[in-house]
């Protein structure tokens, strides 16, 4: 009696996994898209804040060094600087240990802000693998 409550239980177990994964696996293409949207807005919500920063540092201290802070190599080490001391200020503020994980990440994600910074700015706006799926 046992066996067969085990083995009835185990049948629709396997029958419910499958159903699953056959519902995942079919509408894999639309999360993927709804993933990119996802990444796009939160490139562009960065976009939105790191211009607003370094727009206003450039307008203070562009008279006293030489450098223009919105041209390419320099915009894209001041949007990488700008997120490691977010992700610090933060990790600071919820008293959690610094990870190389997430730095890395926070890095790349600079990285990424501050090389498409003239992406933003077409009229198709930033196209991150829509040509994927």
């Amino acid at each position: 009696m046992i066996g067969r409550i085990a083995f009835g239980f185990c049948s629709i177990s396997t029958t419910v996994v499958m159903f699953a994964m056959m519902l995942f696996f079919r509408n894999l293409p639309k999360l993927m898209r709804l993933f990119l949207q996802l990444i796009r807005h939160l490139l562009y919500l960065s976009f939105l804040i790191y211009q607003a920063l370094l727009v206003w540092i450039h307008n203070q201290t562009r008279n006293e060094n030489g450098i223009h802070l919105l041209t390419n190599p320099f915009r894209t080490v001041a949007c990488i600087l700008v997120s490691l001391t977010f992700y610090m200020f933060i990790s600071a503020i919820f008293d959690k240990p610094l990870s190389i994980w997430i730095a890395g990440c926070s890095a790349l994600h600079g990285f990424l802000v501050g090389y498409l910074w003239v992406d933003f700015f077409e009229p198709s706006g930033l196209n991150l693998g829509d040509q994927l799926w």
